[in-house]
C-alpha cells in the first residue's frame, strides 16, 4: 500500500514533464532534454592532438606531456633534459653518474 502511494505522489510530477517534452507518441523523451557538446568533454586540445600524432611509444609520449623527456628534433629521438649543475658548465661538464654528484642544485636547462 505504501508502495502504491508513492507512485502515485510521483504520477502527477511525471506527467508535467511529459506534457512539457514529449515525444511523437506524447511519451516523455529523456533524450530531447540532453543537448551534446555544449561542453568540453569530447574535445581535445591542440597541443593533446600534436602530441598524439608523434610516431612514439604510449609510455614515452606521456614522459614528453609530463616534461620528464624531451623529444629532440635532430634526430627524433626522445631523451632526457639537459641538466644545468651548479659548478658545472659546458666548458666543465659533469662526467660522473648523477647518484655520485655531489651538487646540491640541479635544474633543468632552457
Amino acid at each position: 500500500m505504501l508502495a502504491a502511494f508513492s507512485a502515485r505522489a510521483l504520477l502527477p510530477r511525471a506527467c508535467a514533464q511529459a506534457s512539457e517534452v514529449a515525444g511523437p507518441c506524447g511519451i516523455a523523451a529523456p533524450l530531447a532534454l540532453q543537448v551534446r557538446w555544449k561542453n568540453q568533454i569530447n574535445s581535445v586540445s591542440l597541443l593533446r592532438q600534436y602530441y598524439n600524432r608523434m610516431p612514439i611509444r604510449k609510455k614515452w609520449r606521456k614522459a614528453i606531456m609530463r616534461g620528464t623527456m624531451v623529444m629532440c628534433e635532430k634526430t627524433g629521438q626522445v631523451k632526457m633534459p639537459t641538466l644545468a649543475i651548479s659548478g658545472y658548465d659546458e666548458k666543465n661538464p659533469y662526467r660522473g653518474r648523477f647518484e655520485n654528484l655531489k651538487s646540491t642544485r640541479v635544474w633543468f636547462k632552457d
